[in-house]
């Protein structure tokens, strides 16, 4: 079984704690058909963990009674998520179906939902690294796949697409995409 922890990259927000995180990969040898990732707000984005010392806690999968953060009465799940170029560029699109254009009342929920698109593309991108490295390319100090990079062009061409009017959406993480993926 080989399973994902998160580390330093990727955006989490803990109320008014703000981490930056990345997903760790630990995929030597890459698995051919199933990877475990252990994060709980690519699926729930409705954690209730106010820290990230509660969080790391909330990882490990123990309720009250064996010393965990869980209630008693917790059931953990594992969710199957197809990651491949076309899934994730109709997530995202779905996203902009469901909430329409980014405004102001808005823009909050297209970050968090927008957050979950980037963690999917690092995950496949990092996982394209380990399949096909000799074909990785290093954009600054990290090493990205080609088919991440492409990836990460074409999420950009779908958030330009309707930028709508919200204050920071989504010039944010286009700019960080970019910035990223060498674009």
């Amino acid at each position: 079984m080989f399973v994902v922890t998160m580390s330093e990259h990727v955006k989490i927000i803990f109320r008014s704690e703000e981490t930056n995180m990345h997903h760790d990969l630990d995929i030597h040898p890459i698995p051919e058909k199933v990877l475990y990732i252990n994060d709980l707000t690519i699926a729930d984005t409705a954690a209730y963990y106010e820290t990230r010392k509660q969080y790391q806690k909330a990882l490990t999968g123990e309720n009250r009674a064996n010393g965990g953060i869980l209630p008693d009465d917790n059931v953990r799940i594992y969710v199957p998520l197809d990651l491949n170029a076309n899934q994730i560029l109709h997530r995202l699109r779905q996203i902009y179906r469901v909430m329409g254009s980014p405004d102001d009342m808005n823009e909050s929920d297209f970050c968090v939902e927008t957050g979950k698109i980037i963690a999917q593309l690092e995950i496949y991108d990092q996982v394209w690294v380990a399949r096909d490295l000799k074909n990785a390319v290093k954009i600054n100090d990290n090493i990205h796949s080609s088919k991440g990079i492409q990836l990460a062009r074409e999420i950009i061409s779908v958030l330009m697409e309707d930028e709508g009017c919200a204050e920071c959406f989504p010039y944010d993480i286009i700019a960080e995409l970019k910035k990223e993926f060498g674009i």
